[in-house]
């Protein structure tokens, strides 16, 4: 029997000393989409790079924290091209 991705990841996790977060596969798909989108990935492209077939399914992977939402608008606003 071989070992699984979430123990590796898990053990990785322990020996970075990481605390208060689960490292696993499914945190780190999370963690994956949402820097994605905040380096500036389009939700398109990242719906088919994690193989979703609808963009409802993605959108579940990226929530994004209130300061987020507002630096992503300060830097994308229409109204600075004005």
């Amino acid at each position: 029997m071989g070992i699984g991705s979430s123990y590796i990841l898990h053990t990785y996790g322990k020996e970075a000393e990481i605390k208060n977060v689960r490292c696993s596969p499914h945190t780190f798909r999370h963690t994956f989409a949402k820097f994605y989108i905040l380096n500036g990935g389009d939700a398109f492209s990242l719906m088919q790079i994690m193989g979703h077939s609808t963009l409802d399914m993605t959108k579940k992977y990226v929530r994004l924290f209130s300061t987020d939402v507002v630096n992503k608008h300060k830097q994308y606003s229409p109204i600075n091209n004005l």
